[in-house]
């Protein structure tokens, strides 16, 4: 079943948040445009496997899985995504 066009929004929506935040607590430090669409990508589709949901910790760790994704093959480090509000796609971050 494919999703829908909604979840898809949402699930960018989300997405586009953690990058953004992402990049802020790592001082800033932005992805290049090519890899930023890579990461955004990689976490829509971890998301498109959970949602819909009302839960802020499964959000959490569906995002975590994809950042464990993006950085198993780019070696990167830095922050995880603590909560996501399953309201407005908000995202708070930890260390």
């Amino acid at each position: 079943m494919l999703p829908s066009p909604d979840l898809e929004r949402f699930a960018t929506l989300i997405a586009d948040n953690v990058v953004t935040a992402y990049e802020r607590d790592r001082d800033g430090a932005p992805f290049h445009p090519t890899m930023r669409v890579t990461v955004v990508s990689v976490l829509v589709r971890s998301l498109l496997l959970v949602l819909p949901t009302r839960s802020s910790d499964v959000l959490a760790t569906a995002c975590n899985r994809g950042l464990d994704d993006v950085a198993g093959v780019i070696e990167i480090g830095g922050p995880r995504v603590e909560a996501v509000d399953p309201d407005d796609g908000a995202v708070t971050m930890r260390p």
